[in-house]
């Protein structure tokens, strides 16, 4: 079982998860002032990217632990877009992605492996224009909120909305939502320095670990796509498509060596 769990991450994810976790770790315990809910929040959070790069499931769940803790960690920075978000928008997502994603597994994977979706472009551009449209309503509802950093929170928004939307559809561009969502997230933790003094610095260093697991969750996603579509090409060949290494004939006795099939009536 441990040797399972130890190959079932490359050498590469395992330096990814862990070094990140040490580097929350270090920040929360070398740091004046220590936040919990910065910390396990990030934790947390490191986790479900490394198994969401493998397209397991249980990065879902751990999703959902983020984002109640991060949620919670928003309220008391009186940053109520990022507070709404991942409490109204991102917690329901993960639930809904659990579902979705269990009936749409890789049945031909050796693990727990969601099967990657292709979304049209026609798709694409109704949930950008969808986007955009809920993003200029919630900018008044923050507004009148009072929110911290307004623009950036606004901003945050529209990355979070189009990365849920596409982890949902299980597109591996979801993956390219949430860096963009990464950077802006980082400048705006960053902002809360001068306030809030570096109890926030476990977020920062957060999402700056995000942001690269993120890329390489993206990476992942790109690389289980290809070999998700050959093993399909191969399946479909060999339940009904031509077998070219026996002439086309339907099994290897039939092949009469000369381009012919044995048995099989003369056209």
């Amino acid at each position: 079982m441990f040797k399972k769990i130890v190959r079932y991450f490359t050498p590469f994810e395992w330096t990814l998860w862990l070094g990140g976790m040490a580097a929350i770790a270090a920040g929360f315990i070398f740091g004046q002032e220590r936040n919990l809910l910065s910390l396990f929040s990030s934790l947390f959070g490191v986790t479900l990217i490394i198994f969401n790069a493998k397209g397991n499931v249980w990065g879902q769940v751990f999703a959902i632990c983020f984002s109640v803790l991060y949620g919670l960690l928003s309220y008391t920075k009186a940053y109520y877009g990022e507070m709404i978000i991942y409490f109204a928008l991102m917690t329901p997502i993960h639930i809904a992605s659990i579902v979705i994603w269990l009936k749409n597994l890789n049945k031909d994977a050796k693990h727990l492996e969601v099967k990657i979706n292709t979304v049209s472009a026609r798709e694409y551009a109704v949930a950008g224009v969808c986007t955009v449209g809920l993003t200029v309503a919630f900018y008044y509802v923050l507004k009148a909120l009072n929110t911290d950093n307004l623009i950036i929170s606004t901003i945050s928004l529209v990355t979070s909305l189009a990365a849920a939307y596409l982890m949902l559809r299980r597109s591996e561009f979801f993956s390219v939502c949430f860096v963009l969502n990464d950077v802006i997230l980082i400048i705006m933790w960053s902002l809360k320095l001068s306030t809030d003094g570096i109890s926030v610095l476990p977020s920062v260093l957060c999402f700056s670990i995000f942001l690269i697991d993120d890329a390489y969750c993206y990476l992942s996603w790109r690389k289980l796509k290809f070999s998700q579509r050959v093993s399909t090409q191969k399946q479909e060949g060999q339940d009904g498509g031509p077998n070219v290494s026996h002439g086309g004939c339907q099994n290897e006795g039939q092949y009469d060596g000369q381009g012919g099939c044995q048995g099989e009536g003369q056209g």
